[in-house]
């Protein structure tokens, strides 16, 4: 078992106390006292680990990114279903997520205000892309690709934004299925071809155990995720 040392200690600590007040209390109405009083540290420390507020929240939403992934292919992974429909799903899932916990969705437009998304944002969408750019056997240049994952990051906050004007004129369905095509039209795929991919995932999500009321503080606690047959 590898050790941690007390400094990794400490800036796990921040990271656990800043979840905690940025889902409670909001990202934006947390401050440097208030993260210093929950983890009982001096300001120094904060500093010392972190350049500043953002750079805590970027590391909470570096987790987030994948985290909706993962939980989607955790629960369907005796299912067989492709990656283009696991996408889908997950799709689904990340926006009724989303505009159901009003404390996750504020934290997002929050950040998304300050967006100046970080390599590990980068990453974990280009992952996803290319999960589905194996599946279809697409061939996208890594220049290319450059432009198409920020161009989605770009499109996902810009969506949550018009929707927090007015959660109730949007639907968690309305804004995935345009969050799917929009995905797929960058890979060139055919907006006939999307729809069967929409349709077949909103009949499988629907069909899903899960339960939003238990995402607190950017997680499921995991005696909460079924695995399907």
């Amino acid at each position: 078992m590898v050790k941690r040392s007390a400094g990794e200690k400490k800036r796990d600590l921040i990271v656990s106390v800043c979840k905690k007040l940025f889902y409670e209390k909001g990202y934006n109405n947390t401050t440097y006292n208030d993260i210093c009083t929950a983890a009982d540290i001096p300001p120094g420390t904060i500093t010392y680990h972190f350049e500043n507020k953002r750079g805590i929240a970027s590391v909470i939403e570096d987790e987030y990114e994948p985290q909706n992934k993962i939980y989607i292919e955790r629960m369907c992974t005796n299912r067989g279903y492709s990656k283009v429909l696991l996408m889908a799903i997950e799709n689904f899932h990340m926006w009724k997520r989303d505009l159901e916990d009003p404390n996750l969705r504020n934290f997002l437009i929050d950040v998304s205000r300050e967006r100046v998304p970080s390599e590990a944002a980068f990453r974990a969408v280009k992952y996803f892309y290319q999960c589905v750019i194996d599946e279809l056997g697409i061939t996208v240049s890594d220049k290319e690709m450059r432009l198409i994952v920020p161009t989605q990051i770009g499109m996902s906050d810009a969506v949550l934004m018009e929707i927090s004007r007015d959660p109730d004129s949007f639907t968690y369905e309305e804004a995935a299925r345009f969050s799917i095509r929009f995905f797929l039209r960058q890979l060139g795929v055919a907006d006939s071809e999307s729809e069967h991919v929409i349709a077949e995932a909103r009949e499988i999500f629907k069909t899903l155990p899960i339960d939003n009321r238990y995402y607190r503080e950017f997680a499921y606690d995991p005696k909460y995720l079924t695995v399907l047959d």
